[in-house]
């Protein structure tokens, strides 16, 4: 496979020893990999599997243009993300990115490899996801669907949408003014979740790579593209992950091989009913616009009134999962 890869590691072996060898089975001619250090007051656990790690990168035997950015001092994870796209794309047009704990199949490679090429002039398209937590059979004709989300869990992009990523979210305080966000999906759940999770970004209180790229994405009015079927498997989620350590029931979730069409959807434009199942289902939108309506109510005073609610919460939440998408 001529299409080159990036691949992002850090300190978990029991989780990249699966990367690798998915990237074993297609073979890519061109890997960039790079490999972020735990800091010096780190433990000696983390110091081991680090060097676990290294150990299995340098167990790739296949022919290759291999190259290696090892860190010389610890990156933040975003400052890590932030610098190896960055060197990434000085080097290449177009790509894939995985992380230590993304789990691709055979045919996330031959899809970002063929809709790269289809889309690669096509501004409007952000990404090509890898993700899509559904496997459906009623796209006959069509391999993938087109979507708000720029969902992050393997995916493939171009250097021009890479130059249009807004660090400093320039235009969030307009946007955020004007409801803007309304656009994008008219949905309140929606904008209440996102000017929350966009407010934390902008200000600078965390930095994650994500929410920013999914900002400039919406500012921009891109699209990404998803597949009908779930191409990549996450197995990172839970107590050693960076960021998703609480388990949700799609963490492991099995992936389906999809047999690639060369049709295409005859018009570009999202899929709303997915994107809206994306906000009840992975995002949990509308369960944390209703509980902040409910938490100004004064009845919520009394302590023995929220402890009932939050409990019927949780009970309800996970049987919105039942209804999927019709796509």
């Amino acid at each position: 496979m001529n299409i080159a890869v990036l691949l992002l590691l850090y300190k978990r072996p029991e989780t990249t020893v699966h990367v690798i060898n998915a990237l074993k089975k297609v073979k890519p001619k061109f890997i960039y990999i790079s490999l972020n250090i735990p800091t010096g007051s780190a433990s000696h656990e983390d110091h081991e599997n680090y060097k676990k790690v290294l150990k299995l990168v340098r167990e790739i035997n296949w022919k290759c243009d291999l190259k290696i950015k090892k860190r010389k001092k610890h990156l933040s994870s975003y400052n890590s993300y932030k610098s190896a796209i960055k060197w990434f794309f000085e080097n290449e047009k177009e790509g894939i990115i995985l992380e230590d704990d993304t789990v691709p199949n055979k045919s996330f490679f031959i899809f970002c490899k063929k809709l790269l090429k289809k889309y690669k002039n096509n501004k409007q398209i952000a990404q090509i996801c890898g993700t899509s937590f559904v496997n459906r059979k009623k796209i006959i004709n069509e391999n993938y669907i087109f979507s708000n989300y720029s969902l992050g869990w393997g995916y493939a992009t171009w250097r021009r949408s890479v130059n249009d990523y807004d660090e400093k979210m320039k235009g969030w305080l307009e946007i955020k003014r004007k409801k803007s966000l309304l656009k994008t999906i008219n949905d309140k759940g929606f904008l209440y979740f996102w000017t929350k999770k966009f407010d934390v970004q902008y200000k600078n209180n965390l930095k994650h790579w994500d929410e920013r790229w999914l900002y400039s994405n919406w500012k921009n009015n891109k699209l990404s593209i998803i597949p009908k079927k779930h191409l990549v498997k996450n197995i990172g989620i839970g107590a050693s992950a960076t960021h998703t350590k609480t388990k949700q029931w799609y963490s492991n979730l099995e992936t389906h091989e999809m047999q690639y069409k060369d049709k295409h959807p005859k018009k570009i434009f999202a899929n709303l009913e997915y994107d809206k199942w994306l906000n009840i289902n992975v995002f949990g939108t509308n369960f944390l616009y209703i509980r902040q309506k409910i938490i100004k109510n004064k009845i919520i005073k009394n302590k023995l009134i929220f402890s009932m609610i939050k409990l019927v919460y949780k009970i309800v939440k996970p049987f919105y999962r039942l209804k999927k998408p019709s796509y």
